[in-house]
C-alpha cells in the first residue's frame, strides 16, 4: 500500500460488532479509525460535516435509521463497505454502488481482503469531487425493470422525472429507470451535469444553446428553473 493511510469511520448500533471492526481496523497498517458511532443519526452527523474519509463501515439493519437510509440521506456517498447478518441484501448493495458486502459474522481474513481490494480500487481510481470513487471511464450501473444496466455518463443527454421512476435519455436510446432524481444525481459527475429544474438534470456538456431561461439539447427546450440558476450558471463559468 505504498504507506498510504485510509481514514474509516464505523457505524453499527452492536457495540461487539463494532469494537470488532475498530479492532480489525487498527490491526490492518493501511487503514486507521477516525470515528465510531453506536448511533446510525449520530454518524450522519458527522458524515454530513466530515467529508475527508475514505471508507465508511455501515451496518444496515439499526434503529431509528438503516443504513440504508441513512446512505440516501448523504449528499454524495463515499466508498462504502456494508455489514449484516442477513444474505437478502446484496441487490440492495449493488444498487447503492456500495464497494463491498460483509455478511456477520465475518472473520479476519475475509476483511483483510475486502479492505485491500477496495483500498487498491481507491488508488486507481480516477478521482472526483467529495473523494467519490468514479467507476472505469465515469460508467454508471441503473436498473431497467430487474436488469442493472451500465452506460457511459458521456452519453446521456439529460435526465427527466416521471412521477415514480425516471427517463434517462442518452445519444443512443431512453431508459425507464425505477429510481429518483436525487438517486440519479449523486451518480453522476457534478462537474459535468447540473439539476437545472426540479423535473430534468443536464449533461453541461451536451447544451447547444441558452435561450430564454431554457437550454436546449439536441432541439429539445428544457427550462431552468429561479431555484437552480445560480449554481447552473456558476458551472457554466467553469466549462
Amino acid at each position: 500500500m505504498s504507506g498510504a493511510l485510509y481514514k474509516c469511520v464505523v457505524i453499527d448500533d452492536d457495540e461487539q460488532s463494532r469494537r470488532i471492526l475498530e479492532h480489525y481496523i487498527s490491526t490492518t497498517d493501511f487503514l486507521t479509525c477516525v470515528a465510531a458511532f453506536g448511533s446510525s443519526k449520530q454518524g450522519l452527523a458527522y458524515l454530513l460535516t466530515h467529508r475527508d474519509l475514505d471508507i465508511l463501515y455501515l451496518d444496515i439493519d439499526m434503529p431509528e435509521l438503516s443504513g440504508i437510509e441513512l446512505l440516501k440521506a448523504l449528499p454524495r456517498i463515499p466508498a462504502t463497505v456494508l455489514t449484516t447478518s442477513h444474505t437478502d441484501f446484496a441487490l440492495t448493495a449493488f444498487e447503492l454502488q456500495a464497494s463491498d458486502y460483509l455478511v456477520k459474522p465475518f472473520d479476519y481474513p475475509r476483511f483483510a481482503k475486502s479492505a485491500a481490494n477496495l483500498t487498491e480500487r481507491l488508488k486507481a481510481a480516477t478521482p472526483t469531487k467529495n473523494g467519490v470513487e468514479a467507476l472505469e471511464e465515469d460508467d454508471v450501473f441503473i436498473k431497467v425493470n430487474n436488469r442493472m444496466v451500465r452506460i457511459s455518463t458521456a452519453d446521456i443527454l439529460h435526465v427527466e422525472a416521471l412521477n415514480d421512476y425516471v427517463l434517462v435519455t442518452t445519444d443512443q436510446r431512453q431508459y425507464i429507470v425505477d429510481t429518483t432524481m436525487r438517486a440519479i444525481e449523486e451518480k453522476l459527475p457534478e462537474d459535468r451535469f447540473a439539476r437545472i429544474h426540479r423535473s430534468f438534470i443536464v449533461n453541461l456538456k451536451k447544451i447547444e444553446a441558452i435561450e430564454d431561461n431554457s437550454v436546449i439539447i439536441k432541439g429539445k427546450f428544457i427550462p431552468i428553473s429561479r431555484t437552480y440558476q445560480p449554481e447552473f450558471y456558476g458551472k457554466i463559468k467553469r466549462l
